[in-house]
């Protein structure tokens, strides 16, 4: 836990538009990205070692994340590297894109992201893995609000982001949490495409990234309607003992 305060610290020196960040005992500011905005391209690599250009992705929906290969939490990059493997299964070629950024390019060349790739499984013609110059990728990842610097222990420390981007290259949804499920993510996507979706899984979403942003870092995990059920029903019962209390202290009196 003060692993994710610390990076949601670091992620969080300026919010206003901008966002800096202190690497190397320089301070980079970059334009922040909102909800709703084009998204923006980034001089990148992919597994294979050729330039990649997100504008390449248009007329596709994909959903774009920030891992890297030597992460050892399993609640985190190899997490969602196993759940974009369930969004690689449970659609279609044409209707979903997959991206990877990595936040270690100076060790994730190509060759080390296409070893991680036939890890999970990774169709290249739609997942795609990507590098390039340290200090361009770690300017682009900063705009999503996702910073990350070394630890002695854990090897990196970094924020979360998963970026949910419409066919015409669109943002429509930014997530600041590993917790979504595949589910959430294809019932979100082909509602964005117009097509019929599962109603609970988009509001799971929502309710899960309203948590993060009211809340922070210290609700990641929250699942949405469930946990939601669960919470009015721990607060009807506490107001109802409550409330028998009250009644009984008055009869007394």
């Amino acid at each position: 836990m003060n692993r994710r305060i610390a990076a949601a610290g670091l992620a969080c020196l300026v919010w206003c538009g901008a966002v800096s960040a202190a690497s190397s005992g320089v301070l980079r500011t970059v334009q922040a990205v909102k909800v709703g905005q084009h998204i923006p391209d980034g001089a990148f690599v992919d597994q294979s070692g050729k330039p990649f250009s997100l504008a390449s992705l248009r007329g596709r929906s994909f959903v774009m994340a920030f891992v890297y290969t030597r992460c050892r939490d399993a609640r985190e990059c190899p997490l969602v590297s196993a759940k974009f493997h369930q969004l690689q299964e449970r659609t279609k070629p044409s209707e979903l894109s997959l991206v990877e950024v990595t936040v270690d390019p100076a060790f994730d060349t190509p060759a080390v992201l296409a070893k991680y790739a036939k890890t999970y499984e990774a169709d290249p013609s739609r997942w795609t893995f990507l590098t390039g110059d340290p200090q361009t990728v770690s300017d682009y990842a900063l705009r999503f609000g996702v910073t990350a610097f070394a630890d002695r222990r854990a090897g990196m420390i970094h924020t979360e982001s998963t970026i949910i981007v419409d066919a015409n290259g669109r943002i429509r949804q930014m997530i600041d949490e590993a917790g979504w499920s595949p589910d959430e993510i294809v019932a979100e996507v082909r509602n964005n495409q117009q097509q019929s979706s599962n109603p609970i899984a988009r509001l799971n979403l929502w309710l899960s990234a309203a948590a993060v942003a009211v809340c922070g870092n210290s609700v990641a995990g929250f699942s949405g309607f469930a946990d939601l059920l669960i919470v009015f029903a721990i607060f009807g019962v506490t107001g109802f003992i409550l409330y028998r209390i009250g009644r009984a202290l008055a009869r007394d009196a």
